[in-house]
C-alpha cells in the first residue's frame, strides 16, 4: 500500500480526508469493518465510516499525542500544558470516550487529569493510532459514545518475516518541545520475535504570540519490552511491558504540578485461529496498568498558597477480554465477554505537618463485567448490515473507613455522606445497528443507530476537593450512567479528482452526567455533577481536489452544537465550527503543505458550570511544511507551525491559575515554532 505524504504537520488535512475516503480491503469489507490506511490517490472505491488510522510517519514531532488528534476533524483536545491535553471527539470526553494503549486500558491517577490516557502513549512506541468517531462496534468495551482511540502495535503481524526491523527518530523544535529520541527494532526467525522499543522527550515553557511563558516544560523516558511466539498467521502468543516515566512537569491551569507520574503497563495476548467446528478463532488478552503520580505546589513554582501543599495518588486498572469468532453462512460473529477494574485512590497532604487535609479518592473501585455478540452481514458485493448487543453490570464502591472522604468529611452535607456509604450498582445494556451501500464505484454511504451506556466514574461520583477550608468540588454517589441515544449517516464521493466525505450525526443523552454548581443542598460555588437530559449534534465535511496529478487543495469542516435541554443551557466546553484549508504538493523525493488553521468565535457556553469562564475569540493561523526523501532508508522534514506568531487559545480549555496570567483567560497556544525531523528506517 502505497502511502501519501501528510499535508500539514504532516497529519493535518489529508490525515481525516483521504483515511476516511481510501482503499477498503476486501478482507475488511468481508468483515463488515473497514479498517484502512492512508493511501495515494486514484484506486479503490470510497468509504464512509471508516476510521481514521495515523501512524508516526504521518504526524508532526509534538509534545502529547492528543495534539496530533487535534489536527482529524471532529477531534479536540483540552490544554492546561504541553503535556497532558485531554481529546475530545464530538463534543465528548473523559469517560465518554475509550481509549486503549495496544488493547489495555489504563486510568489516570490525578484527580485533576494531569495524566489522561492518551498522555501515556506516543506514535513512536506503537505502530499506528486508530480513531473512531462514534460508535462503530460493541466489541471493545462499554461506553465510547463520543469515540474511540486505539494505539496498536502490529507486532504480531510483522514478526512473520524473518529478520532484524528497525525505526529510528530525531525531532527538535524552537518553541516547547526541545528534542525528542525514539529507537523501534524487531528481530524474528518467523517464529520467536522480540522487539524493543525506546523513547526521551524533554520540553522546555513554551511561548504564545504574545511572547509569555506559559508554565509546560517536562521530561519523558518510556520503554517497551515485547517478546512472543508465532504458531502460524493465526496462532500464537504475546507478552509485553511498558515503563512511562513524566518527570517535573509544569502546569499553567492546575493550583499544583506533577513531580512524577509513572506508569507501568503489562499484557498478555494469546490468540487460537485456523480452528475446525462451531469456533473459527479465540482470543485472549490480559492486561494490568499501574500508575503513581505525585504532585505537589512547591517544586516547580513560587509558593503562592498559604501553606506547601503534596498529593500523592495511584491508579490500578484491571483488563480482560475473551473473544470467539464464528462464522454461519454470510455472517461472521464476534461475541465474549470483558471485565474491568479501575481503582483509584488520591489524598491531599500538608507538605510541612504531614496532616492529611482530605482525601479525594478514599480507595475507590470500580468494576464492569459485560457480554457482547456482534454480527456482520455481507449482504451482497453493495450492501453489508452490522447488528450488535451487549448487557454490562456496573459496580462501584469505596472504602468508608477512612477519615476526611466523601464519606467521612464533616464539611460534606449528611445525605452526601449516607449516599457514598452505600455500594452502587447498575445493569445496562447497547445495542448497534449499521447498513453500508455503496451506490456505485464512485459513491459509498452508511446510516447507524446505536444505544450506548456510560457509567459515571470515581471522581463524578466520590471526588471531595477542599480549597480555602471550603468544600470547593463533591461527587454525586447517586449519579446515574448516561444512556446515548444515536443516529449517524455518511456519504464518501471519490472521483478521479474530487474526494469529499460527509458525516452527521445526533445523540440525544438521558441522565447527560453534567458538572454544574449552584446545585441544591450545596454551597452555591460548590461544584458537583448531576444527571440532565442532553443532545449533541453536528457534522464533518473532508475535501480534496486534485490540480494537477502533483498539486491538491485539501479543506475540511467541523461543528457540534450541545445542549443541556433539561434547564434550556449549552452545555460547557464544546468546540466551535472548526476546520482547515491548504495546498499540498508532492513530486519525486519532495512533498510540501501550506493550511490554514481556524476557529470561529466560541458563543455557546456554560458559564454556571464554571468551566466556560468567557466566550473565547475565533482565530486563523497558517503552517508551513516540507519533506524530502533523501534515501530509501533516510527522511527530512522540517516546518513551522503559526508562521505569522498569532496570539490565540482554543475554546476547548483550562484557564490560567492566577499566579501565571488572567484567570478568566484560557491558556493560549503556542506562538511561532519552527521543528525538523530525521528518521531512518531499515
Amino acid at each position: 500500500m502505497t502511502v501519501s505524504r501528510p499535508l500539514h504537520r504532516p497529519n493535518l488535512l489529508h490525515v481525516s480526508i483521504l483515511a476516511g475516503l481510501m482503499t477498503v480491503s476486501q478482507a475488511a469489507v468481508a468483515e463488515g469493518l473497514e479498517t484502512i490506511l492512508i493511501t495515494a490517490p486514484g484506486t479503490g472505491s470510497p468509504s464512509s465510516a471508516s476510521p481514521v488510522t495515523l501512524t508516526a510517519e504521518e504526524s508532526a514531532p509534538r509534545a502529547d499525542l492528543a495534539e496530533v488528534l487535534r489536527d482529524i476533524s471532529g477531534v479536540t483536545a483540552g490544554r492546561m500544558s504541553g503535556h497532558g491535553l485531554d481529546p475530545i471527539i464530538r463534543g465528548q470526553r473523559e469517560h465518554q470516550l475509550n481509549v486503549l494503549l495496544d488493547g489495555a486500558a489504563i486510568a489516570n491517577a490525578c484527580p485533576n487529569r494531569m495524566d489522561p490516557p492518551t498522555s501515556f502513549g506516543d506514535l513512536a512506541g506503537y505502530d499506528a493510532v486508530e480513531v473512531r468517531k462514534g460508535v462503530t462496534t460493541l466489541t471493545r468495551g462499554p461506553g465510547g459514545s463520543g469515540g474511540t482511540v486505539e494505539l496498536t502495535r502490529n507486532t504480531f503481524e510483522r514478526a512473520a518475516e524473518p529478520g532484524i526491523q528497525s525505526r529510528f527518530g530525531f525531532a527538535t523544535s524552537s518553541n516547547g518541545l526541545t528534542d525528542q529520541t525514539s529507537a523501534d527494532v524487531l528481530f524474528s526467525n518467523g517464529n520467536a520475535y522480540g522487539r524493543v522499543i525506546g523513547q526521551i522527550a524533554n520540553g522546555e515553557n513554551y511561548e504564545d504570540g504574545d511572547g509569555n511563558e506559559v508554565p509546560s516544560s517536562f521530561k519523558q523516558r518510556s520503554g517497551t519490552i515485547i517478546g512472543g511466539y508465532r504458531v502460524s498467521d493465526e496462532t500464537g502468543i504475546e507478552v509485553s511491558v511498558d515503563r512511562n516515566r513524566m518527570l517535573d512537569t509544569r502546569y499553567a491551569g492546575t493550583g499544583m504540578d506533577s513531580v512524577f507520574d509513572n506508569a507501568t503497563i503489562y499484557r498478555l495476548d494469546g490468540r487460537l485461529g485456523d480452528l475446525t467446528g462451531a469456533v473459527d478463532a479465540v482470543r485472549l488478552e490480559l492486561s494490568r496498568a499501574n500508575v503513581d503520580h505525585l504532585m505537589d505546589n512547591y517544586s516547580l513554582r513560587e509558593l503562592t498558597a498559604p501553606m506547601p501543599m503534596e498529593a500523592p495518588a495511584q491508579s490500578h486498572t484491571t483488563t480482560a477480554r475473551l473473544t470467539a469468532t464464528s462464522r454461519i453462512n454470510a455472517v461472521e460473529f464476534d461475541y465474549g465477554l470483558d471485565f474491568e477494574r479501575v481503582q483509584q485512590n488520591a489524598e491531599a497532604v500538608n507538605a510541612m505537618s504531614g496532616m492529611r487535609m482530605f482525601r479525594q479518592w478514599p480507595d475507590g473501585q470500580a468494576d464492569q463485567v459485560g457480554a457482547f455478540v456482534e454480527g456482520d452481514w455481507r449482504l451482497n458485493e453493495d450492501d453489508s448490515l452490522r447488528a450488535g448487543l451487549r448487557v454490562d453490570r456496573f459496580q462501584s464502591e469505596i472504602d468508608t473507613t477512612l477519615d476526611k472522604s466523601i464519606a467521612t468529611h464533616m464539611m460534606v452535607p449528611a445525605e452526601v455522606r449516607a449516599a457514598a456509604a452505600d455500594s452502587k450498582s447498575d445493569t445496562e445494556f447497547g445495542a448497534l445497528l449499521r447498513y453500508d451501500h455503496r451506490f456505485g464505484s464512485n459513491l459509498d454511504g452508511h446510516v447507524g443507530i446505536s444505544r450506548t451506556a456510560v457509567a459515571p466514574n470515581l471522581t463524578q461520583k466520590y471526588i471531595t476537593l477542599l480549597m480555602n477550608g471550603m468544600l470547593a468540588k463533591v461527587g454525586n454517589p447517586n449519579l446515574d450512567p448516561e444512556i446515548h441515544n444515536q443516529v449517524e449517516a455518511g456519504l464518501a464521493w471519490r472521483g478521479e479528482r474530487l474526494e469529499t466525505n460527509a458525516n452527521v450525526y445526533v445523540d440525544q443523552v438521558e441522565d447527560y452526567i453534567l458538572q454544574d454548581r449552584q446545585i441544591a443542598g450545596l454551597m452555591p460555588m460548590t461544584t458537583s455533577y448531576r444527571n440532565v437530559d442532553a443532545r449533541l449534534m453536528g457534522g464533518e465535511l473532508d475535501l480534496r481536489y486534485a490540480l494537477t496529478d502533483w498539486l491538491a487543495t485539501e479543506g475540511q469542516l467541523s461543528y457540534v452544537r450541545g445542549r443541556n435541554t433539561s434547564d434550556s443551557r449549552d452545555l460547557p466546553q464544546i468546540p466551535p465550527l472548526s476546520g482547515n484549508l491548504g495546498l499540498r504538493a508532492e513530486r519525486g523525493a519532495f512533498d510540501g503543505a501550506a493550511v490554514v488553521r481556524w476557529a470561529a468565535r466560541a458563543e455557546a457556553i456554560d458559564q454556571q458550570s464554571g468551566l466556560d469562564t468567557t466566550e473565547t475569540a475565533g482565530y486563523a493561523v497558517l503552517d508551513l511544511n516540507a519533506g524530502y526523501d533523501i534515501s530509501r532508508n533516510w527522511r527530512l522534514e522540517a516546518g513551522v507551525d503559526n508562521v505569522f506568531d498569532r496570539s490565540y487559545a482554543q475554546h476547548v480549555n483550562r484557564a490560567y491559575r492566577s499566579v501565571f496570567g488572567d484567570p478568566s483567560a484560557r491558556i493560549n497556544e503556542p506562538g511561532r515554532t519552527v521543528w525538523t525531523r530525521l528518521t531512518a528506517t531499515f
